[in-house]
């Protein structure tokens, strides 16, 4: 059976709570992070960085892409400005349902700027990979493929992501983690450091043999490590001479304990005198409380006005009116139980959708049931619940983010109303 040998972590995966040191002892040689989608940067890019340091995983990256304006010029720069090196992998992930027909093309437009910068992946399934690209190709041009199959191996790749949702976690953290092997090990492999030749001659080394120290012309037992031009003598008929590098060799065996070593509690000291105290004997005539006052700078400048807050909802209306019994009554003429429609959105990701509001779905917009529709969000301390109606057949969707991971869109059943 194949094991995993690689994961890939992104925004999804909370730093905080994720558990490297178990995937790391699970097998887990390299991570795959995503440094940006779009033209934003992956909200936690730079902790998951951090953090492969810290747990010594090697890491690479990759860009989910939408193929916007300016976008390829974007994630080249943001992934240096994360560290991204020349002999690290960078992976364009194509699999959104936005992209148009002609994947190949952008793929290699986004490799041409890539140029030498980094070294060139894909990321994608394995059914369009085979539809769009050519495989021979692909290798030609050193294109290292990273290939997505959940119920099998495909034919052709050299890393092969084998499970996504429902694969679960690692150690202390539950929530699914994408399972990946390299099968060239190419991802976790260590680059070969040249070998630098050494310009420092080579002497004859002289260990316990007897002469004259060069410094203090004592003679005795010594040791030179450029065959006696320079020779350090240590033992003599008057005992052992030791120098000031051989108190710094050891002192960092002796620092931790010598802060254990506690003498006997000597006599308490006189009380010192205040701040005021001091003043006064230097020559000030005024109170304390004056003294306090005077210690107080000049007030700061104003700071910048906050940013405006979201409008508020409509107020109700009320209306007066004389019933049938002759009184005045008033009553609600208009209500605000529904909140307004915040605005449409032609392209995006519902998924990045994660405060209390209402959008009108006018487009491709990723991760929605359909590409025109009423989409309302409402969140509670991390979770979040959207619903969706179908502005064509008025069908009712609804799922949930619960952990950080979005269920699948479920369609709900409503009864006419007779």
């Amino acid at each position: 059976m194949t094991m995993a040998n690689v994961i890939d972590i992104s925004e999804y995966q909370d730093p905080a709570k994720f558990d490297y040191q178990a995937a790391k002892s699970n097998g887990i040689k390299a991570v795959i992070i995503r440094l940006s989608v779009g033209n934003r940067r992956d909200n936690h890019a730079a902790e998951h960085i951090a953090n492969c340091k810290k747990y010594g995983l090697k890491w690479h990256g990759y860009h989910y892409w939408y193929n916007l304006n300016g976008e390829a010029a974007f994630a080249i720069s943001d992934a240096q400005s994360l560290g991204l090196t020349s002999s690290q992998y960078f992976f364009l992930d194509m699999e959104d349902k936005t992209l148009s027909s002609d994947w190949s093309a952008q793929f290699e437009s986004f490799r041409s700027a890539v140029g030498d910068k980094y070294k060139i992946g894909l990321y994608c399934s394995d059914s369009p990979y085979k539809s769009h690209f050519d495989n021979a190709k692909m290798v030609a041009e050193g294109v290292y493929r990273w290939i997505a199959a959940y119920s099998y191996e495909p034919a052709n790749y050299d890393t092969w992501q084998m499970s996504g949702e429902g694969s679960g976690g690692f150690g202390s953290y539950t929530g699914d983690v994408d399972r990946d092997y390299d099968k060239t090990g190419n991802l976790f492999k260590e680059e070969a450091q040249p070998i630098t030749p050494s310009t420092t001659p080579l002497y004859r080394q002289i260990i316990g043999e007897a002469g004259y120290d060069t410094e203090s012309g004592i003679y005795g037992l010594g040791r030179s490590y450029d065959n006696g031009k320079t020779f350090y003598v240590m033992d003599t008929v008057y005992g052992r001479i030791y120098r000031q590098q051989d108190g710094d060799s050891i002192w960092p065996f002796l620092k931790p304990k010598v802060g254990t070593i506690k003498g006997e509690k000597g006599d308490a000291g006189a009380d010192g005198k205040s701040a005021y105290e001091v003043a006064v004997a230097n020559g000030y005539t005024g109170t304390q409380a004056q003294w306090l006052a005077s210690l107080k700078g000049a007030d700061g400048a104003p700071g910048k006005d906050g940013s405006a807050g979201k409008d508020g909802k409509d107020g109700q209306t009320w209306q007066p009116y004389i019933a049938d019994d002759k009184h005045w009554h008033i009553r609600l003429i208009n209500s605000v139980d529904m909140p307004a429609v915040v605005g449409a959105i032609t392209q995006g990701d519902a998924n990045d959708l994660t405060m209390d509001d209402n959008y009108r779905i006018d487009g491709t917009v990723a991760n929605v049931p359909s590409t025109s529709g009423l989409l309302t969000i409402r969140a509670n301390s991390g979770e979040v619940w959207q619903t969706y109606i179908d502005s064509a057949t008025a069908d009712c969707y609804t799922r949930t983010r619960h952990n950080g991971t979005w269920s699948k869109w479920r369609w709900t059943t409503q009864w006419p109303n007779s």
